[in-house]
């Protein structure tokens, strides 16, 4: 191009930019773009034409960063529209490929910095900013793209650790959307969050950035493979991606399935005292009425060499044929079994584990019909020594002595409404349950005394769920009676003052901390800081004796308000209709504490 004049603006206008000489950035934009509009697009040949492209888009990015600065949002809008029209409207992927170029350049951080900054701070003046968000995302996405990040976050989805190249925690699973990443309006404002790591917000606008530059680098990597019909991701491998990102999870892998009666031997969760052992499980799956079994898989990488598939048969109760298994089996294709006619069906599994060091070993076993969810079973052995057995044996006898809690397998538990848990919480709540056993949480690899890339994940597992059963523990010795005024309303004290006033049918109780429930005690601790919820029992005078298989119906109440004097519960509308609660009364109520 004869013409330098253009270019040489553009990148003066690039160069303004990063020193924060906004109103001169703009002036050199204008001139690029106004130097292109004074040629007809003839005036060029063809060999031109992308270097021109080129420039122009650079141009209007850097007068949209300008604008935004300088905040006239209109002309940036404006601007914003016209880069986007024109370059998705061309079918040469001219656009993006700019876009690529100036990351790989260090020039597209200015402009998306621009973004972020005007996106999450003021209103814009009322202004709707879709092709500016539109534009933003479309820039990180670029910047994913440009970074090899997808085989990075392939790995980090399958062992759920930090990868190199992420400087934040991970991002919370089962979104559709990177725009569904939220800002932790509590985190923000009083640089504190009771829910900390765990906390499905994000704690700075850099760590939400980056959540949404995963998101996207995770959708290419997707897309990459579906167009490239590439086999990057074996069976297992996408049905743990599916698992892990589903907001319903029990849709996707279940441990029963309807119709189909899973019977196995030995027990699933075994303790040996040997190094050297050999364990062996038998499946037998009874499916009535019958259907086809097409895939068995050992689905997780973490202690594979240690489990394989070693024998199939399939038939009916009374004939089973055996069906070919190849060497140290991992995953086993099927779906060519004759039905005959038979009304019914019957698989018998084989899997068998060996190990020559102590450990604790785990694995999943899934069993395919062809529909979801995929039935599973957790298998795990505990291969540990003499001694360290024995430790491990006091540990689960002093966890057996914990109160009993309860729980929908002692009581009938009225859930409040309406319910505050997001689907994101409660697909994790699913997906990772609390063991019902001290067998499941005192394992050997409790007592590994070092990290490694194969143990950490099961290690820490175990470990948080020891913490939370023993502040379930603590927080258990108050299944204590009190004493509950119930209130239409209540004064709020502290800085902030005001009053809350019960609506829609809720009221609130009122109970007032004793010695034994306070900040000054291990369990009022607990209660003051972990607990936000807990469990109603009326107390009546009538002590009828329940008839055998019922059982006792307890409210949940939401904790609405702690003093230093008092706990303030918001009692739900189903509770209040239920008990005949009415303001300005008491009644004696047993309480049990909800972590």
């Amino acid at each position: 191009m004869a013409d330098r004049r253009p270019e040489k603006s553009c990148e003066q206008a690039c160069e303004s930019l990063k020193q924060q000489d906004y109103e001169l950035a703009l002036k050199h934009c204008t001139e690029a773009l106004f130097s292109l509009s004074q040629y007809p697009p003839t005036h060029f040949p063809e060999a031109c034409q992308t270097e021109i492209d080129r420039i122009k888009i650079e141009s209007l990015l850097y007068r949209i960063a300008s604008s935004l600065q300088l905040k006239n949002y209109g002309k940036a809008d404006e601007d914003c529209r016209h880069v986007l029209g024109e370059g998705l409207a061309k079918e040469d992927d001219t656009f993006r490929a700019v876009l690529c170029c100036m990351h790989l350049k260090g020039k597209l951080q200015i402009v998306s910095n621009a973004l972020s900054k005007s996106l999450m701070g003021e209103s814009l003046n009322g202004m709707v900013t879709k092709d500016l968000t539109r534009l933003k995302t479309l820039l990180v996405e670029t910047e994913a793209a440009a970074s090899k990040v997808p085989s990075v976050y392939h790995a980090e989805d399958l062992d759920e650790g930090s990868q190199d190249g992420w400087q934040f925690r991970p991002p919370p699973r089962g979104v559709t959307s990177s725009e569904e990443y939220t800002l932790c309006k509590r985190f923000l404002e009083q640089g504190i969050c009771r829910y900390g790591a765990q906390c499905t917000s994000a704690h700075s606008q850099e760590e939400l950035t980056e959540w949404q530059k995963r998101y996207a680098s995770r959708l290419i990597r997707l897309k990459q493979q579906k167009e490239n019909k590439q086999c990057l991701g074996s069976y297992m491998e996408s049905l743990i991606e599916k698992w892990m990102n589903s907001l319903s999870p029990e849709k996707v892998l279940s441990e029963c399935l309807d119709g189909v009666r899973v019977e196995h031997n030995p027990e699933l969760s075994i303790t040996v005292t040997t190094k050297k052992s050999q364990q062996m499980w038998m499946f037998a799956l009874t499916c009535k009425p019958a259907r086809m079994l097409y895939r068995v898989a050992l689905l997780y990488d973490a202690h594979r060499p240690h489990f394989t598939i070693t024998a199939i048969s399939a038939g009916d109760s009374t004939t089973q044929v055996s069906q070919e298994v190849p060497e140290n089996c991992q995953e086993w294709i099927g779906g060519k079994m004759a039905q005959n006619g038979i009304d019914h069906s019957v698989y018998k599994i084989s899997v068998v584990f060996s190990t020559e060091i102590f450990g604790t070993f785990r694995q999943t076993v899934v069993f395919d019909f062809g529909t979801e969810p995929v039935l599973m079973k957790r298998v795990m052995i505990d291969a540990a020594s003499t001694e360290d057995l024995e430790y491990l044996m006091n540990a689960r006898q002093q966890l057996l002595t914990t109160a009993k809690r309860w729980d929908s397998t002692s009581k009938t538990i009225v859930e409040f409404e309406p319910n505050e848990t997001t689907e994101l919480e409660k697909s994790l709540l699913i997906r990772y349950q609390i063991p019902l056993s001290a067998d499941q949480l005192f394992t050997q690899s409790v007592l590994d005394k070092s990290l490694t890339k194969n143990n950490y994940q099961s290690r820490l597992h175990d470990l948080l769920y020891i913490e939370e059963i023993a502040q379930y523990k603590e927080v258990s010795k108050f299944n204590i009676k009190v004493q509950l005024q119930i209130v239409a309303s209540f004064m709020l004290t502290g800085v902030s003052g005001g009053a809350k006033y019960a609506q829609n049918g809720q009221l609130f109780g009122r109970f007032k901390l004793t010695e034994t429930l306070s900040e000054d005690t291990l369990a009022g601790r607990l209660v003051m800081t972990k607990v936000n919820a807990v469990y109603l029992l009326p107390v009546t005078k009538d002590k009828s004796v329940l008839t055998q298989g019922t059982k006792e119906k307890v409210y949940e109440a939401a904790i609405e308000e702690k003093t230093k004097e008092y706990i303030f519960l918001r009692i739900s509308r189903e509770c209040c209709e239920e008990l005949s609660l009415r303001a300005d009364c008491e009644m004696q109520v047993s309480f049990g504490f909800s972590c």
